[in-house]
């Protein structure tokens, strides 16, 4: 932005000049305001041009430069009002010119910078008629598609900048990071690719395009890529960020940990980095280390739902549920539709002992999302241990017919059915739980019991041993 709008600058001050030097002398204004208006430094050339502006000798054609450059002077300066008081007045000037291209996309610039984005779209719209060859009006109009969530229309407009400007590796770079936004990876690897073809040194091309990977689950391009953005430039914080989860997902913590450390050196405040750093020692089993950058974290970012839902995790591996609860608390209260949270809350309410507010819980979890196993099943055993072993059933079979292998919830079925003295159907559940875990020594005490109600005492001993021989190898046993 910076560079196009210096560019700007440069033009206009070079047609102020030729204009001054048309213009016949004499007047209020010096020939020396012609040249410091739009040439000199910001302080300087406000004044010239106001002074230009100001007084009724000077031609037209110089007013309409001198707006022009004060204009701009007020944008760079931070003054939009002002700026698109006087693009504005220029506008209504000149009339419908060609060259007053240029200059509605700078007024559309000042009205998205004031968040009007419809005045600065239907600015770069009159721009791209006046000029369809003018590349900046497709770019500022691509940016502010962006900042609406239009990605089509800004992926439209960056492919006609790249039309007229195909050796611009930027603009590949830009498309691709809208295709990635879009969740077209295929086409963002594509755009950044042909990104890194034109400039092999652009280290946003190469983090982008091992992010794309990363989404894909093409984890070794995706840690290549991030090495080299890293190689090219250090300074990136995202490029180690994005180094750190392709190291994390590969296994290796300790460089991967290593690598976040040196993101957030670079970028002390950024939130979401330090919190995935507290995953990474989470997934380790460090849980003060984890909770300690959960808790930076969120003081950089209070909004942060996923770190205070994470610190609970933390907190319930270290058995301090009353900690636990509350971040769980929070983390529902700042996103209500978030079932991860309430799954978690639920677990730690039953670990607490609380059966009402679990159940009620994971309630809220299969409200949200009904294939969720392990509420199914937490709420099945709750249930169970209540006495209601017709809603147990229940929830253990919708659980079983998402998840057929899960071994838990086959045993928590087969021991409710046992309780309503359905022995076949107990005895099946159970026998699938033990071909699933065979080291399943409470599932071996159930079946047992299942078959003695079933007068299979043959079967009921061998089970009742099998149970002690795997009670007596458990930890404790």
């Amino acid at each position: 932005m910076r560079t196009r709008a210096l560019w700007m600058l440069l033009l206009l001050a070079g047609a102020a000049g030729r204009a001054g030097a048309q213009t016949a002398a004499g007047g209020g204004v010096s020939d020396g305001d012609r040249y410091l208006c739009g040439q000199a430094s910001a302080k300087q050339s406000l004044a010239a041009c106001t002074r230009l502006i100001n007084d009724k000798d000077v031609s037209r054609e110089v007013r309409v430069l001198a707006l022009r450059n004060r204009g701009y002077e007020f944008q760079v300066a931070g003054d939009l009002d002002k700026a698109i008081a006087d693009y504005t007045t220029v506008l209504k000037l000149t009339g419908d010119d060609r060259d007053n291209a240029k200059l509605y996309v700078n007024r559309g610039l000042a009205y998205a910078l004031k968040r009007e984005v419809d005045r600065a779209l239907a600015d770069y719209d009159e721009a791209v008629r006046l000029n369809p060859g003018l590349a900046t009006a497709y770019i500022n109009r691509a940016a502010t598609h962006m900042d609406r969530g239009d990605d089509r229309g800004a992926i439209a407009d960056l492919g006609a900048a790249i039309q007229l400007q195909p050796r611009d590796a930027s603009l590949y770079v830009s498309r691709g990071a809208v295709h990635a936004h879009a969740g077209d990876t295929d086409n963002a690897i594509a755009d950044d690719t042909a990104a890194i073809g034109l400039d092999k040194a652009n280290a946003m091309a190469w983090r982008n395009r091992g992010a794309a990977y990363r989404v894909k689950g093409d984890n070794a391009r995706a840690e290549a890529d991030a090495a080299e953005a890293v190689r090219l430039d250090p300074a990136m914080a995202a490029a180690h960020t994005d180094l750190a989860l392709s190291l994390q997902a590969a296994g290796q913590a300790e460089k991967a940990i290593a690598e976040f450390g040196k993101a957030i050196r670079l970028a002390p405040t950024d939130a979401e980095t330090i919190k995935a750093r507290g995953d990474a020692y989470l997934a380790e089993g460090d849980r003060d280390r984890a909770i300690a950058d959960y808790t930076q974290a969120i003081g950089l970012d209070p909004k942060l739902t996923s770190a205070y839902n994470n610190r609970g995790v933390a907190y319930v591996g270290r058995s301090d549920l009353d900690h636990a609860i509350a971040d769980f608390t929070t983390a529902i209260g700042q996103d209500p539709s978030e079932a991860a949270a309430f799954v978690d809350r639920g677990q730690a309410y039953q670990a607490k002992g609380d059966a009402d507010r679990a159940i009620a819980d994971y309630d809220q979890v299969i409200a949200l999302a009904p294939e969720n196993v392990v509420a199914l099943r937490q709420r099945a055993f709750l249930r169970q241990a209540k006495g209601d072993n017709q809603g147990a059933v229940a929830d253990y079979s919708r659980a079983i017919t998402l998840a057929p292998k899960d071994a838990d919830a086959l045993r928590g079925r087969g021991f409710a059915e046992l309780i309503l003295h359905r022995d076949d159907a107990a005895i099946a559940d159970l026998t699938a739980a033990i071909a699933l875990n065979p080291g399943d020594a409470l599932a071996y005490r159930f079946r047992s019991k299942a078959f003695v109600a079933a007068h299979d005492l043959t079967h009921a001993v061998s089970d009742d041993q099998a149970a002690l021989r795997l009670a007596a190898k458990a930890p404790g046993g």
